[in-house]
């Protein structure tokens, strides 16, 4: 488990919800900890099995 900054889960939010500007003067620390936040979510995502993918018709 991770704890994310405000900085960061303000940058993640402001992408959210299409806030360019916010997210444009984001200092580059919270950038890199939100990618890294990103990126361990999708990795989480992908390397998780599909439980529906044996229901499948091949």
């Amino acid at each position: 488990a991770s704890t994310a900054s405000t900085a960061a889960l303000g940058l993640l939010r402001a992408l959210l919800t299409g806030d360019w500007p916010t997210a444009q003067a984001s200092e580059p620390p919270a950038r890199r900890e939100a990618s890294g936040l990103v990126a361990a979510h999708l990795q989480w995502h992908l390397e998780r099995g599909l439980r529906s993918l044996i229901l499948v018709d091949r």
